[in-house]
């Protein structure tokens, strides 16, 4: 089974798991909301005016039935103060946070009143009291910043844990329950309650079942007892890590089943599987992947040529820490906020950890003064290289930066990685610490599970710093993140890879006088060949080159090249490498052995490593060469080849870093540092990653809200940021640019009838969402340059705390819908609600308005909908409320009139408003009439005819007139005017002819 079988076996399991109409609650009702609970009812009858009604959405188009969602009803009852103004008035204070959360202030423990709170209407969990009779406390701690407490409870039946049914309650300081998000079971009926396999036998069933390698001398070689029998089996070849194995419930379409859950390291590959085997008939009942990898089957479309382009240089500042840690240390990196070398040129970053963060420094371990460390290891990252994919670090492979820790070697972007290792190193060491260092301040800290090998002291619990492999040998043009469920068991994995440019062709080529050029391939066991190269060497053909004896018995005294036969049945290529060193050879070419393009060398690099070059060709080209040589004495070169750019290093990519270790910081955070749970083929992970990276790296320099930004542009060879990077389309505010809504996650719902990729399509349109959320709030905000200022000092900042909070308050097995609120829930307690009518706004604009549905998991049982929440909209004065329509002639002017409580002033409107998008005219719905779904009817920019402009009159009456298109006759469109608080006014219109 190849690696894209496997995947797609896996998913079907996904899927399947999505699909059940009796697994877990949420999947059974397929509802965005709940009906709202006592407290919640009840503040919607005594809050709303006399005579309006609490909007409501019908039982059946609700999706997720969490408190998550009570939300939007919460909100609804909550805004009333609003409501209670004269019509169409906008609100002029921000929310108070008592007023959206879903209940009022409670007495006791955080943990004790989740529970309570859960057990206090199960019905709008889905569930009955019996099914939440156990409930578990898997992690509970608090964020520092807003008080809350992310209480994670798993629900447990006969005492053993049921698989993925979770529920994460947040709690604020005064005992209110902000949000809910759960994947709670229903109707626990249970099979089987004693195992017919072992461990022992669940790992060998699950290898067979994941096409890994048949376990060899199987063994346990530890028992924890009780009703789990938690049992770690040793790795057996299957594995590069021992097997934690444990019994618990997997929730099926026929009930639970009695399973071992497993975490396999896979020993032949880049994967972390948690996979889960019945207890009774060895089967593969599910399987999670937890490496994330980065999507390169569209990577044909995304490389491009070298550009002569270059991009401006900009040192502006103050960037980094307020509170740098002055250690000495010093790196000659691409530093913050430099993102790769298409940015500008390295610089010499002097104390750059932060104090917050990292208060002893980058290389302490153990929080005494003093370095632990003067290579590129510390307390939060552990950065080597790893060309053997051995996942363990190549020989003298951490660079040492000396007692003054000073990481500074050469680099040469015209040659090829292997050039300049310990270059590319120190830039991987210093871009992880600057991300653990900006998320520290953002809340991913020691007690939410954060990576370091020692906490400190400050809650959480340590051990797991990440391993970073630079040039891994895994694989090219790809990256990946590793991340272990539990906090502190298992450090987490980042492979980078190296992206070898071969739509330039060979990289390397080997000239022989009088005879000509030969394209050539790489090692990643040698330094790679110069521009300069090798020139005037006699070439000696070796035989197969694996023994000294293989050799003519007289070999040149200065210098010379050694051909070897290919092939890896007689000797490896390092060893060969090895022995024409010894015998003074200054270059290797080895001539492949069969058929077909000429193999990448590889070797173990677990000694010193060789000093000269090596590199492969054809057997065709080595079979000329070799009889050139039979024929008498050949000279010729061996270096980069001239029409190759060089290979590019992912390692000076600061975007892939970023995106990479943002699967770290999603997984930890969802559901809590015991668990991981982002599964779904609807789930974000790619998309929180994206975000991470393009946020962090924010450069108001290079980025606008309505330009287009690419993300990791460098190692595809793209000039800038400005073009699609990896991703189907740029991330920008302009919908002609970046046109995704929610309905394109849909099977078919891309450009031109295609599907966004699962799960690296469907992330880019959660960061494409997340991206206008964030230059909506720098619109009301500002633009703070400095990601590590407080997130009131920018908006920029202000989306980067909402994003990490909603994170900690989602809950397992996320949606669309249910990332929204989360984020909505966390503006409330970090700013009481300030910026929730700015964030309906955002979302709606993409189809994740307040009557969008997301049904389950699945991708394609969602429903957008481009309405903002009913209190953040107002209607237009003297004109027909929604649903109604009004009648204009396609081409007149109509003036839209809208009531302040007094005159602000003309700078009022939020950037792109108002506008007028086109809709059904019996649906009102913004769809398209031939069916299709991307790009929907584009938001058109509203102007005013000839030089005219938006008045206001000193009672605070607004004129907007409003310029229509002849062509619009027989058409109908919304017309939508935002304030710049998100408050809207909208309305409909039908033209005439």
């Amino acid at each position: 089974m190849t690696g894209r079988e496997l995947r797609r076996s896996v998913d079907a399991i996904h899927l399947a798991r999505a699909r059940s109409r009796t697994v877990t609650a949420r999947e059974r009702h397929g509802r965005r909301d709940g009906p709202p609970g006592r407290g919640s009812a009840l503040r919607a009858v005594l809050s709303t005016p006399e005579g309006a009604e609490v909007p409501r959405q019908p039982r059946s188009s609700r999706a997720r039935r969490s408190g998550a969602l009570l939300l939007s009803t919460a909100l609804v009852a909550s805004l009333t103060s609003v409501a209670a103004k004269p019509a169409a008035a906008a609100p002029e204070e921000p929310l108070r946070s008592h007023e959206i959360f879903l209940t009022g202030p409670n007495q006791g423990a955080p943990e004790d009143i989740a529970a309570a709170y859960l057990r206090a209407d199960p019905t709008r969990h889905g569930v009955t009291a019996a099914d939440l009779g156990d409930l578990a406390v898997v992690s509970s701690y608090t964020s520092r910043h807003t008080g809350v407490t992310h209480v994670n409870l798993a629900q447990r039946h006969e005492k053993l844990e049921i698989f993925g049914a979770t529920a994460t309650v947040n709690v604020a300081r005064d005992g209110s329950v902000v949000f809910v998000g759960d994947t709670l079971v229903a109707g626990l009926t249970a099979g089987a309650t004693t195992p017919d396999l072992d461990a022992v036998d669940a790992v060998e069933a699950a290898a067979e079942a994941l096409d890994l390698p048949t376990p060899t001398n199987t063994r346990v070689m530890s028992r924890t007892g009780g009703p789990a029998q938690g049992t770690v089996v040793s790795g057996s070849g299957v594995s590069a890590e021992p097997i934690p194995a444990k019994l618990g419930w997997q929730p099926t379409d026929a009930g639970l089943r009695l399973a071992w859950q497993l975490v396999i390291d896979d020993a032949t590959d880049a994967h972390l599987w948690n996979a889960t085997v019945d207890a009774e008939s060895g089967d593969l009942l599910d399987a999670d992947d937890w490496t994330t990898h980065e999507h390169t089957d569209d990577l044909a479309e995304t490389l491009h040529p070298v550009s002569g382009r270059t991009m401006p240089v900009r040192r502006s500042g103050p960037f980094g820490t307020p509170d740098p840690v002055r250690d000495g240390s010093s790196y000659h990196v691409y530093g913050y906020p430099t993102e790769s070398p298409n940015d500008g040129p390295r610089a010499v970053v002097t104390d750059p950890a932060d104090a917050l963060a990292s208060p002893h420094g980058w290389h302490d371990t153990d929080g005494v003064p003093g370095p632990e460390f003067t290579t590129t290891q510390g307390n939060n990252v552990h950065a080597y290289q790893d060309q053997d994919n051995n996942n363990a670090p190549d020989f003298g492979s951490s660079p040492d930066g000396g007692p003054n820790l000073t990481f500074n070697f050469p680099l040469d972007l015209g040659e090829n990685p292997q050039s300049y290792r310990d270059a590319a190193t120190a830039n991987l060491f210093y871009w992880n610490n600057i991300i653990h260092d900006v998320s520290y301040r953002y809340g991913f800290d020691e007690a939410s599970g954060n990576f370091q090998a020692n906490n400190y002291g400050r809650g959480g619990v340590g051990g797991d710093y990440v391993r970073a492999e630079a040039a891994d040998g895994g694989g090219s043009n790809n990256a990946n993140f590793s991340t272990p469920a539990v906090d502190g068991v298992g450090t987490p994995r980042m492979q980078m890879y190296l992206w070898p440019g071969n739509q330039f062709g060979a990289q390397n080529q080997v000239v022989v006088d009088g005879v000509g050029s030969f394209d050539a391939t790489w090692s990643r066991y040698s330094p790679a060949p110069t521009s300069a190269g090798l020139s005037a060497r006699p070439f000696v053909h070796g035989g197969t080159g694996c023994a000294a004896s293989s050799y003519p018995a007289t070999l040149p005294e200065d210098g010379w090249v050694a051909v070897v036969d290919g092939g890896t049945t007689a000797c490896t290529y390092l060893l060969r490498t090895q022995i024409a060193e010894s015998l003074g050879a200054d270059a290797v070419v080895v001539a492949h052995n069969a058929a077909g393009a000429a193999p990448v060398l590889t070797g173990a690099m677990t000694t010193a490593p060789v000093a000269i070059p090596a590199v492969a060709v054809t057997q065709a080209d080595g079979t000329t060469l070799k009889a050139a040589i039979a024929e008498g004495t050949v000279t010729g070169s061996v270096r980069k080849h001239p029409s190759h750019p060089g290979m590019r290093d992912g390692d000076l990519d600061a975007g892939i870093i970023i995106h990479e270790y943002g699967h770290g910081i999603s997984l930890r955070l969802t559901g809590g540092p015991g668990i991981n749970c982002l599964t779904g083929n609807e789930q974000m992970g790619e998309g929180w990653s994206d975000f991470f990276a393009i946020t962090t790296l924010l450069d108001p320099a290079l980025d606008t809200a309505d330009g287009s930004r690419g993300l990791v542009p460098y190692v595809l060879y793209q000039a800038d940021r400005t073009g699609n990077g990896l991703r189907p389309r740029p991330y920008s505010r302009n919908m002609e640019t970046q046109p995704f809504t929610y309905d394109s996650i849909k099977t078919g719902g891309w450009l031109n009838g295609t599907s966004l990729a699962a799960p690296h399509g469907i992330g880019h349109g959660w960061a494409a969402v997340l991206w206008d959320v964030t230059w909506d709030l720098i619109d009301r905000h500002g633009l703070n340059p400095n990601v590590y200022g407080d997130w009131n000092t920018g908006g920029n900042n202000l989306a980067m705390q909402l994003v990490m909070d909603g994170l900690k308050m989602q809950g397992c097995g996320p949606g669309f819908v249910v990332g929204r609120n989360a984020i909505i829930a966390a503006d409330a307690a970090l700013t009481g609600g300030d910026n929730a009518c700015t964030l309906w706004a955002s979302f709606a604009r993409r189809g994740l308005g307040y009557s969008a549905v997301q049904g389950t998991t699945n991708r394609d049982d969602n429903t957008e909908a481009f309405d903002t929440h009913p209190s953040c909209r107002g209607d237009f004065v003297g004109r027909t409320a929604a649903p109604g329509l009004n009648t204009l002639p396609a081409g007149d002017a109509a003036p839209m009139k809208f009531q302040l409580a007094a005159n602000r002033g003309l700078d009022i409107l939020a950037s792109n408003s108002p506008y007028s998008r086109l809709v059904d005219c019996d649906t009102l719905q913004t769809v398209n009439p031939d069916g299709s779904v991307t790009p929907r009817p584009l938001p058109v920019a509203a102007a005013n005819p000839g030089n005219s402009r938006m008045s206001a009159n000193a009672r605070g009456q607004y004129n907007y007139v409003w310029k229509t298109d002849p062509a619009w006759a027989g058409t109908c469109r919304e017309f939508v005017l935002t304030l710049d608080n998100g408050f809207q006014y909208r309305t409909y219109f039908r033209f005439t002819g």
